[in-house]
C-alpha cells in the first residue's frame, strides 16, 4: 500500500512538473489590452472572490448543520439503548414477579383443592375453628388465587409489549443508523465541494494579486488609462536596454539543456535550462539590464519565481528564475547585470515545491514582455525559446567560473 501510495505521489509531481515547466498551455482568456482593462478585470475577479467566499460561508453552514443532525442521532441512538435497557430489566423483574405469584398460587391451592368432583380440605380450611371460618378461609384463598392469575395475566401482557416496544426501538435504530451513513455521505460530499471551493478561493485570491501587481507596474510605467499596453513602457528609459547577456550565477554548471532530457528515466520536453553546483543560497542575477515584472511566492511546482523585462539590441525579452530559496527585489524595481534579485533555492528546505529534486536554479526565457493579464505562465510558456540561443554556456555536465566567459 505505501509503494502504491509512492507512485500515485510520484504521477501527480510530475503532472504538475508538465503543466508547469514543459507544456506550453493554451490562454483562451481575452488579453487585456489597456491599463482600464486590467482594472476591470481586477473588478471582475473580487466580485467572483466575494461569491466564493459567501458559497464558502454557506457550505461550511450547511456542513455544520449535518454534523448537528449526526449528533442528535447518535444522542437518539443513544437514548434508546437505554430504553432497552430498561425495558429487558423491566421484563426480567416481571418474569421474577411471575414466579412469585405462581409459586403462591401453588401454595393456596394446596389449602384449597377439588379433585375427581369432591372437596378436600386441606390443612389451612382444616385449621377453621367452625364452619364460618371454614366458609371464610375457603373464600379468602379462592380470591388470593383469583387476584394473583389476574396479576400473572396483567404481567404477561406488559411483557409482551415491552418486547413489542424492543422490536419497534430496534427498528427505529435501524432506520437511525441508515439516516446517519446517509448524512455522513452528505457530509463528505460537502467537504469535498468545500475543499473545491476553497482551491477556487486560492486560485482566485492568487489572479487578483497577479493582476494588482501588474496595474502597480504599468502606474509605475506612467502608463495612460487607455494605453496599449504592448507598448506602454516599452522604452530605454524605463527599462534600460543592453546589448549583452550575462549567466545568472557566478559559478556552477548546466545540469539539464533546453529540449529533449530524461528526468525519470523517459524523454520530455524541458522548456529551460537547469543549473546547479553553485551550492543552496548562491546569488542569483539578472541576465541583462531589465525590470522586474512579476513574482509568484511558494508556488506548488517551481516554488518562488521571478520573472524580469529586457530590452537588448532592440528586442523585447522576459527571463524567468524558478526553485528560488528567496527573492530580494520587488515588482518594478530597475535591475542590472550585478543586482542579487535571488538567491538559490530548490532544495528540502523549501518544502512547498514539489516539483524540485534538488538544489538548482531553472532559468526560462521568452520573447516579448509577457505581463497581459491572467495566468501569466501560459502566456510565458507560449514564448519560450533556448536560452543558448542569446546566453553562452558550456556543454551540458562542464562547469563554469564566471558569468561571461564565452564558450
Amino acid at each position: 500500500m505505501n509503494k502504491f501510495k509512492r507512485v500515485i505521489r510520484i504521477a501527480l509531481v510530475l503532472s504538475i512538473l508538465i503543466v508547469n515547466f514543459f507544456i506550453p498551455l493554451n490562454d483562451n482568456k481575452v488579453e487585456a489590452k489597456t491599463l482600464r482593462d486590467l482594472k476591470d478585470e481586477l473588478a471582475a475577479k473580487e466580485k467572483e472572490l466575494a461569491s466564493g467566499l459567501e458559497q464558502k460561508k454557506l457550505t461550511e453552514q450547511e456542513i455544520e448543520n449535518k454534523r448537528q443532525n449526526i449528533s442528535n442521532i447518535n444522542v437518539e441512538i443513544d437514548n434508546i439503548h437505554k430504553e432497552v435497557e430498561t425495558l429487558t430489566k423491566e421484563i426480567e423483574t416481571l418474569n421474577e414477579e411471575i414466579k412469585k405469584k405462581e409459586q403462591e398460587i401453588k401454595d393456596i391451592i394446596n389449602y384449597y383443592q377439588i379433585s375427581n368432583g369432591e372437596s378436600a380440605y386441606l390443612e389451612y380450611v382444616f385449621d377453621a375453628a367452625d364452619f364460618t371460618d371454614f366458609i371464610y378461609r375457603m373464600a379468602i384463598a379462592e380470591q388470593l388465587s383469583n387476584y394473583n392469575d389476574k396479576l400473572i395475566k396483567e404481567y404477561n401482557e406488559t411483557i409482551k409489549k415491552n418486547e413489542q416496544k424492543k422490536k419497534d426501538l430496534a427498528n427505529k435504530e435501524i432506520e437511525l443508523n441508515e439516516k446517519q451513513k446517509s448524512l455522513e455521505k452528505e457530509l463528505a460530499s460537502l467537504g469535498s465541494q468545500l475543499g473545491e471551493i476553497m482551491d477556487e478561493n486560492v486560485s482566485v485570491e492568487d489572479d487578483i494579486k497577479s493582476v494588482k501587481s501588474l496595474i502597480e507596474t504599468y502606474e509605475s510605467m506612467n502608463c495612460g488609462l487607455d494605453q496599449d499596453l504592448t507598448t506602454c513602457g516599452d522604452n530605454s528609459t524605463v527599462i534600460p536596454s543592453s546589448n549583452e547577456f550575462y549567466r545568472p550565477v557566478v559559478t556552477g554548471r548546466v545540469s539539464a539543456n533546453y529540449g529533449i532530457y530524461y528526468p525519470y528515466g523517459y524523454a520530455m520536453q524541458h522548456y529551460g535550462m537547469d543549473l546547479s553546483r553553485m551550492g543552496h543560497g548562491a546569488n542569483v542575477y539578472p541576465i541583462a539590464f531589465g525590470k522586474v515584472a512579476y513574482i509568484t511566492e511558494r508556488s506548488s511546482c517551481g516554488g518562488n519565481m521571478l520573472y524580469i523585462w529586457h530590452t537588448v539590441n532592440g528586442k523585447a525579452y522576459t527571463s524567468g528564475y524558478f526553485h528560488l530559496a528567496d527573492i530580494t527585489v520587488k515588482v518594478g524595481d530597475v535591475v542590472t547585470p550585478n543586482t542579487v534579485i535571488a538567491h538559490v533555492g530548490g532544495s528540502s528546505l523549501e518544502y512547498w515545491d514539489s516539483c524540485s529534486t534538488g538544489t538548482h536554479l531553472h532559468l526560462q526565457l521568452a520573447t516579448t514582455h509577457i505581463a497581459q493579464g491572467l495566468s501569466f505562465y501560459s502566456r510565458f510558456a507560449a514564448k519560450h525559446f533556448n536560452p543558448r540561443d542569446i546566453i553562452t554556456f558550456p556543454p551540458e555536465g562542464e562547469y563554469f567560473y564566471d558569468r561571461t566567459t564565452k564558450y
